[in-house]
């Protein structure tokens, strides 16, 4: 497991660095506010590339199911595309965000199960619709990038941006934290019972 974790830090970590460069010898707010917002994700999106991966070489020890494989496959795929958006966002941000979002709408579109791991590991169906939401969001990215790189209303568009990135982001916290608190409140109450 620090393998993963060790692997995923050497890939992500250079492409965040040179995001935060951006952050800090932008020459525009509205960049550097851009910029801000895609070394958040980036750091999150690292996150989430070890926990997928973690998840699935914990699934395949115990089930073996096909579906795990294309699960793998989209998952590393995925990780590839948004490596190079994030490493391309380091000097052109707007491509670099198209091939982010690329990425994302890759991994949503083609990813057809869910992988849980408490208390004991399912692999579950993941069907589209339960992804719609996301996708959109996902278009919605796009579209804005697009028209902020055709300098169409680049302030407004710029704070759109910003604020979907800290609320995917607050929204993903949050899950995490009621997550955590579940867990805890889970071994407490076995533990009373026992």
């Amino acid at each position: 497991m620090p393998r993963i974790t060790g692997i995923i830090f050497l890939l992500f970590f250079p492409a965040c660095l040179g995001v935060l460069r951006q952050i800090i010898w932008g020459s525009e707010l509205t960049h550097q506010m851009l910029a801000l917002g895609t070394f958040l994700f980036c750091i999150e999106q690292a996150r989430m590339a070890v926990k997928d991966l973690r998840q699935i070489t914990d699934a395949k020890k115990q089930i073996n199911d096909i579906r795990l494989n294309n699960f793998q496959k989209i998952t590393i795929s995925t990780i590839f595309i948004e490596l190079i958006g994030f490493y391309v966002s380091s000097t052109w941000w707007g491509w670099g965000s198209i091939i982010i979002l690329i990425s994302q709408v890759w991994f949503n579109l083609f990813a057809g199960v869910k992988i849980q791991t408490s208390p004991e590991i399912i692999i579950k169906s993941w069907h589209i619709s339960e992804r719609s939401l996301v996708l959109f969001a996902d278009v919605l990215g796009l579209v804005l990038v697009s028209l902020w790189m055709s300098n169409i209303a680049s302030n407004l568009i710029a704070w759109g941006l910003f604020a979907m990135v800290i609320i995917y982001g607050s929204v993903k916290l949050f899950l995490r934290l009621i997550s955590s608190s579940y867990g805890e409140l889970k071994q407490v109450s076995q533990q009373s019972n026992q």
